[in-house]
């Protein structure tokens, strides 16, 4: 079940409970003002840090008449660059041009498809055009980032019927180029973002609704949650622009938004649910007028020249009345709005650094190769696993589910294998060794939601393809069935299948046995989740299952269908848990002695959370897929598998599968990504081991 609805509609429900807050607006003055924008067009701004002598950092201000103006931290207007009419800029460091880093500068021309690019001559000052990029969408604002996963920069252009492009920029030839990397529709009339690159946050404004947050990787998909709303449900006085963010250690800071109409500037905490923290005014001073209507904002926490020791805000003046001439930018000192508002200061976290080296805190693997894509571009693929060929391993198979249509097998390069055009199933699981008539046979189980029922096939090892089994149809009485996964007993070698329900948690265990040829089965076991279930996996070896509740959490029972066990909670959906909902695939990987791991995907943060197979489940970390030099990153990943022993040439070490819902580069349907285990080993620090066999199973 993807979750970008149902987080929508909670979030207007919780929005709907806020009460209008009496405000208190604190007042700071600025210090510095700007020369007038020379087309009485100032909006969006951005500082630009000097690597070596932040006294020498610029200010970057657009105009959306004429271009932008370059100027110095006392105001003087350095240069301006009449490039057509841009709204808004903003700058990433270290981006490597051919084989040099260099400072880029990204701006947007007003209602064209172009975003202009640029760079600062660290001696002169002067900022120097490198190119353009043609986007899909008529430019009215404009972000970038630079993902501390990938070290990729991106540019984010948004245009003001709400549509969005997130652009991966490539710098590698000496020329900049750029790749599409996803489409957002934010709603209404759109002009602001601003990007938390370690914190991977995409901050909008939706001008007269709210302040969303959207994960800033491309892979994170449209699901978001609103920062504030419109008066009297939040605090936006009918109109918010201008976004920024002020950087602290540890996820610790302040986003900051323009509350326009009512000329005050909005102060958030940076993490957690970005809690409202409460207003502030730049009125006038002895010498420097108040600032009305801001469009644009910035601010920078490091130090910046005598005027500003522990950091400076920026703002646009709309109206720059005294003495009245084109609108400028005004200057604050940080230590102002800091004493004002009772907000820490720090000036350790360096802009300049962010992005050199990747964030060590989160593991990230890449895929080494994907399968085709499913044929229906809707959420279509959903669960896939691993069948191992006797003989030889480079004939071995991914069978995935394709919930349009029924399932489809791959081989090892990912093309297609078979099409088993059966119905609307959701997930699959294989075993090997059921006795039919003497003759060891491997068995693929699905769950049939136009049926309602449990489907099994055979795999012929010889041609590869597999063939209906079942000597009747085994219609479950659940109300609509969706998960599913194999058990092979290791008391008696009994094989059991699971299978579970899309909304009342009911699940159904099935014994199976040999008639006439074919398979029968019969519900010997029936018990309640909770809540709706999917993601199943057993553990052949210890007799236990564990099962997800996708809003909850994910449990362990036992499998075998005569013994009493009390069911265990391993993880959790709340704050104090590691999984974020849905929780969909589980797998388990298979070490020496018992050893081992539990796989889960943790669907709303695109994570895989790793637990460790022995004694209480251990939590060891989660790790994410992101994009490599072969296939995109994953995300949204419904189902999962995972194997320990060799699978062909390319996976010696085992392999690691997941669905991806989001199949971006190139951009097409959904289907499934490989990993070679070896990867994910080192990136978490786990144990590999290629001893247990899992077509020994039954044996």
């Amino acid at each position: 079940m993807k979750r970008s609805v149902l987080l929508l509609l909670i979030s207007l429900v919780c929005a709907l409970a806020l009460q209008a807050q009496d405000v208190e607006i604190a007042s700071v003055t600025a210090v510095v003002e700007t020369a007038p924008s020379p087309g009485d067009g100032s909006t969006g701004v951005r500082a630009w840090v000097h690597p070596t002598n932040p006294a020498f950092s610029l200010i970057l201000g657009a105009d959306d008449n004429d271009g932008f103006g370059v100027y110095n931290l006392d105001g003087e207007l350095l240069q301006f660059l009449d490039v057509g009419g841009v709204k808004h800029v903003d700058v990433r460091y270290n981006f490597m041009l051919g084989n040099r880093p260099i400072s880029l500068i990204a701006a947007g021309v007003e209602d064209s498809l172009n975003v202009l690019f640029f760079t600062v001559d660290e001696d002169t000052l002067a900022v120097e055009p490198l190119g353009q990029l043609e986007t899909g969408v008529l430019q009215n604002g404009l972000c970038m980032y630079r993902s501390p996963l990938s070290g990729r920069t991106y540019v984010i252009a948004i245009s003001d019927d709400g549509s969005a492009e997130q652009w991966w920029l490539d710098g590698s030839s000496g020329e900049i180029a750029g790749t599409l990397a996803r489409s957002l529709s934010i709603g209404s009339e759109t002009e602001g973002c601003v990007v938390d690159d370690a914190l991977r946050a995409l901050y909008v404004a939706e001008e007269g609704i709210a302040i969303w947050r959207y994960g800033a990787e491309p892979e994170s998909g449209t699901i978001r949650r609103i920062v504030d709303l419109g008066v009297p449900r939040g605090n936006i006085t009918e109109e918010v622009e201008g976004l920024a963010v002020y950087l602290m250690p540890d996820g610790g800071g302040y986003l900051i938004a323009t509350n326009q109409t009512s000329d005050a500037y909005l102060v958030y905490e940076r993490g957690g649910d970005n809690t409202y923290i409460g207003q502030f005014e730049i009125a006038a001073s002895d010498t420097i007028d108040q600032v009305n209507e801001s469009a644009g904002i910035d601010v920078i926490n490091l130090a910046l020249g005598a005027n500003f020791p522990e950091g400076v805000f920026i703002a646009q003046d709309d109206t720059n009345s005294a003495p009245n001439d084109n609108n400028n930018f005004k200057l604050v000192s940080w230590s102002e709005i800091a004493g004002a508002l009772d907000l820490d200061i720090d000036t350790t976290v360096d802009v300049r650094t962010l992005g050199l080296e990747i964030d060590t805190d989160q593991p990230t693997v890449t895929a080494i190769l994907e399968t085709a894509p499913v044929q229906a571009g809707v959420d279509a693929a959903d669960d896939p696993a691993i069948w191992i060929h006797p003989t030889d391993a480079n004939q071995s198979l991914i069978i995935g589910t394709d919930k349009t249509t029924g399932l489809v097998s791959y081989n090892l390069d990912g093309s297609i294998q078979q099409r088993l055009n059966i119905g609307r199933v959701n997930n699959v699981d294989v075993r090997y060794n059921f006795m039919i008539d003497g003759v060891p046979t491997d068995l693929v189980a699905t769950t049939n939601r136009t049926t309602n029922t449990l489907d099994i096939f055979r795999i012929d090892p010889e041609t590869r393809q597999m063939e209906a089994v079942l000597v009747r149809p085994l219609v479950s009485a659940v109300k609509e069935v969706y998960g599913l996964c194999f058990y092979v007993s290791p008391l008696d070698s009994a094989y059991y299948v699971f299978v579970n329900s899309a909304d009342t948690g009911e699940v159904e265990q099935y014994r199976l046995s040999a008639v006439d040829g074919g398979i029968d089965a019969e519900v010997v076991r029936t018990f309640v989740v909770g809540s709706q279930t999917e993601g199943c996996a057993a553990d052949d070896e210890a007799g236990v299952v564990y099962i997800g509740e996708e809003a909850v959490g994910f449990w362990k029972y036992s499998a075998e269908p005569g013994i009493e066990f009390e069911r265990i909670q391993i993880d959790n959906t709340t704050p104090e848990g590691h999984l974020t909902a849905d929780v969909e695939g589980i797998a388990i990987y298979y070490g020496e002695n018992g050893a081992g791991y539990i796989l889960v995907s943790s669907q709303g943060s695109s994570e895989f959370a790793v637990y460790d197979r022995q004694g209480d489940n251990a939590y060891l970390g989660s790790f994410v897929v992101i994009e490599g030099g072969t296939a995109d990153a994953v995300s949204g990943t419904d189902g999962i598998d995972v194997l320990n022993a060799p699978l062909g040439d390319q996976f010696p070490n085992g392999v690691f599968i997941a669905q991806d819902d989001l199949n971006i580069d190139p951009d097409d349907n959904q289907n499934f990504k490989l990993i070679d285990w070896a990867e994910i080993a080192q990136a978490m620090e786990l144990e590999s081991s290629t001893t247990f066999n899992p077509r020994s199973v039954g044996q």
